[in-house]
């Protein structure tokens, strides 16, 4: 599951946006297949982020803003995800594979 909170300061009279926003990732991995020892991983991950962007006079400029800076942030921390956690969980089991062997 994952969490955003996302704030906006917008200058009065400016023609641009403060925008912050923090994502945080809560990831829980589980393991109970028959054969297998069972395996528990779990953890969370929070990215910031603050970025000034323009606006335009219509409303419709935060939610651009916004939603690129969500998309960014959810590109990064997949792919934090995939090679930190990921990566280096299979990196352990295998090492502990061939002490086994």
């Amino acid at each position: 599951s994952s969490y955003r909170s996302s704030g906006i300061n917008a200058e009065y009279g400016g023609r641009n946006a403060h925008y912050k926003l923090i994502s945080t990732v809560m990831l829980w991995l589980q393991n109970t297949r028959t054969g297998f020892e069972n395996m528990d991983l779990g953890g969370s991950l929070s990215r910031q982020v603050e970025k000034d962007l323009p606006m335009t006079s219509d409303n419709f400029s935060h939610i651009v803003n916004i939603g690129g800076m969500v998309e960014k942030m959810e590109n990064n921390i997949r792919s934090v995800l995939e090679t930190v956690y990921f990566g280096r969980t299979l990196d352990l089991l295998n090492d502990i594979r061939s002490l086994v062997d």
